[in-house]
């Protein structure tokens, strides 16, 4: 409510990528000691982070303490993974992460459209593959599974990008908990074909080989805009190739739902997220019709403007099996993972449910 009232509408006033860089390394800041990595603690959850056995999902795997990861593009460096854990997530995703340091798209390219909803161009912006590795590699030992979502420079080849992403893969093989294949960003020029099935099959094979006798499990992150076709052609690759699954969904760019936010923002270049009705149903519409077809035998990460209990449990019902945020950050505040795992807790209390697993994919009967 503080947030709300009266932290949001100064930062709405502010750049929105200037807002978010400076909140980022804050957190980072905060990382330099437990006693102000405590404070962080106490202040997203009142008192201290929301802990449950209850809540525990393993994800290809991979166990998280509750279903909030946070998503890819909001720590693209790892530099506030520690301080984000504090805040009530159980897992991170950093990047996307590519080869070679570039800058994105120019400048401004993200705008807040509402408090709740963002519109971002960013371009795969990174300091590169080494940088964020080192990044990453002076956390040492850490208390929660960290993803790497893997992309391409904006002038790799779709010739060269298997190898592109295999070498990202290399890079943090002994790093990461698992890693996903970015080929949905609507903000890279031509990044979407690569979700084309040969192109696809021949990323995956290559990221596989590269990740040879590491065992860590591989998703690949696709887009809302895909036609039913197109999205049974990615799953027939997931489960052809034998990787672990998918990541449902990326931003949309659909020219619709940015034109209800006003003339300025139709055919603007970029990707609508966070808390717009059309693509939240979009995104879980997806992970329903992904889970319906293998009968949930493909793991699902669910994605797309989820900020509170309700809009966790439409994904969840849907077929996921965790769940990120990205926006929803922006949108709530720091407090937002505490408040949904307590919403979770409050409703398998309500309703005798001793697990998420009696959750996940429950809407389909």
């Amino acid at each position: 409510m503080i947030y709300k009232t009266f932290l949001r509408p100064v930062l709405d006033r502010l750049d929105s990528e200037t807002w978010h860089h400076n909140v980022k390394e804050l957190m980072h800041l905060c990382e330099f000691s437990g006693l102000t990595l405590r404070l962080l603690e106490f202040a997203a959850s009142g008192g201290a982070r929301v802990r449950d056995k209850r809540l525990g999902v393993t994800v290809a795997g991979v166990p998280f303490e509750n279903p909030l990861i946070v998503g890819a593009g909001w720590d693209k460096t790892a530099r506030a993974v520690r301080a984000l854990y504090s805040l009530g997530f159980a897992g991170v995703e950093v990047g996307s992460v590519v080869e070679r340091p570039q800058g994105g798209n120019p400048k401004p390219r993200q705008f807040m459209v509402t408090p709740e909803v963002c519109l971002n161009s960013l371009g795969l912006n990174s300091p590169g593959m080494d940088a964020v590795f080192r990044n990453l590699a002076r956390y040492g030992r850490l208390d929660m599974p960290v993803g790497v979502n893997l992309g391409i420079n904006s002038d790799t080849s779709h010739e060269d990008a298997p190898r592109a992403y295999a070498a990202v893969a290399r890079k943090f093989r002994d790093n990461a908990a698992y890693f996903a294949i970015n080929v949905s960003s609507p903000n890279t020029p031509g990044l979407r074909r690569l979700q084309d099935r040969g192109r696809l099959e021949a990323i995956i094979r290559a990221v596989r080989e590269s990740l040879r006798d590491s065992e860590r499990p591989l998703f690949v992150k696709i887009s809302p805009d895909l036609a039913t076709e197109a999205i049974d052609d990615v799953v027939g690759v997931v489960i052809d190739c034998g990787i672990s699954g998918v990541i449902a969904t990326n931003t949309t760019d659909s020219n619709s739902v940015k034109g209800k936010y006003g003339t300025r923002w139709e055919g603007l270049r970029g990707g609508i997220s966070g808390n717009d009705f059309e693509y939240k149903s979009l995104s879980a519409s997806i992970i329903s019709h992904i889970y319906r077809t293998t009968d949930g035998q493909v793991e699902i990460i669910g994605v797309g403007g989820v900020c509170d209990t309700a809009s966790a449990l439409e994904k969840l019902r849907a077929g996921a099996k965790a769940l990120q945020i990205v926006t929803g950050l922006r949108g709530e505040g720091l407090s937002v993972a505490n408040s949904i795992n307590r919403g979770l807790l409050g409703f398998m209390d309500e309703n005798g449910i001793g697990s998420l697993s009696e959750i996940t994919g429950s809407g389909h009967g």
